[in-house]
């Protein structure tokens, strides 16, 4: 089943090639035809986006991530303007 708002490599899926499949399988190889499983994107955007999420994962597991830099940065300019 396709993920809602998120990637399908993200949630763990990974894509056999030859049967056209997504699988959610914990094995390199698929199950079906024995042909390796892809386990990222091949379209550069897409692994972009799971880059980033990621690294915003890696973040809240080591509790770095609070904010994204954008609301960060707006944070911190609302604080200046007050004092």
């Amino acid at each position: 089943m396709k993920p809602v708002g998120i990637g399908r490599y993200s949630t763990g899926q990974k894509r056999c090639q030859i049967c056209e499949i997504f699988l959610k399988w914990d094995g390199l190889w698929c199950p079906c035809c024995g042909y390796r499983l892809r386990t990222r994107p091949r379209n550069s955007k897409f692994k972009a986006e799971l880059r980033a999420s990621n690294e915003i994962d890696k973040a809240k597991s080591l509790g770095v991530y609070e904010h994204p830099p954008i609301q960060a940065h707006q944070k911190h300019i609302a604080h200046k303007r007050k004092h």
